[in-house]
């Protein structure tokens, strides 16, 4: 913990201007506290409660971080390649609704939940050196049932973290549910 805690006070000094005219300066604190955070959650998680989930149609904890890392691989496609890209899906619905999620990559152990939220977080730490300007580009999505959506770069990253933020709240409830202390933040 002593490392996070490193963290944390480095992380305070770490300030928008250090970054000037770069999309990191955005985002400051996303590799410096909320994704040591999260790593910290999933480490805090045993083995043996991969699978724990509070009700039957809920994501399990590992679940949960394989929705975080497919989520992100999946924006990043979309600022990659263009709105018309396909996305990953590695939870799937299960066949019977009530029985919630399936999983449908390899992710057995912490080493593989750490491998797969470090792949997908590449092309985000990739873009965060780009330059500022590029955060008001505007992308617009037709859904297979007609729907269009605009979004800017900007608001995907902002989306991808606070995805990021919310589910790692979920996964620290988890903990807690199953007697475990999560790591402060």
């Amino acid at each position: 913990m002593s490392n996070l805690l490193d963290l944390r006070i480095a992380a305070r000094a770490n300030c928008p201007h250090e970054h000037a005219g770069i999309i990191r300066s955005y985002y400051p604190f996303w590799d410096a506290q909320y994704r040591p955070y999260l790593l910290a959650a999933v480490d805090a998680l045993p083995g043996e409660h991969f699978d724990f989930k509070p009700r039957p149609d809920m994501l399990t904890a590992r679940q949960i971080v394989v929705h975080l890392a497919e989520a992100e691989v999946a924006w990043n496609r979309i600022l990659d390649h263009g709105p018309e890209v396909d996305s990953p899906e590695w939870v799937a619905p299960a066949d019977a609704p009530a029985e919630g999620w399936r999983t449908v990559i390899d992710a057995r152990d912490h080493a593989a939940l750490h491998r797969l939220l470090a792949g997908a977080h590449e092309a985000t730490q990739a873009r965060f050196g780009r330059p500022a300007a590029e955060l008001g580009q505007v992308l617009q999505r037709r859904f297979p049932d007609g729907v269009e959506r605009t979004y800017t770069v900007h608001w995907i990253l902002d989306h991808v973290q606070e995805h990021e933020i919310h589910h790692r709240a979920q996964l620290n409830l988890y903990l807690r549910m199953l007697g475990i202390e999560p790591p402060s933040i």
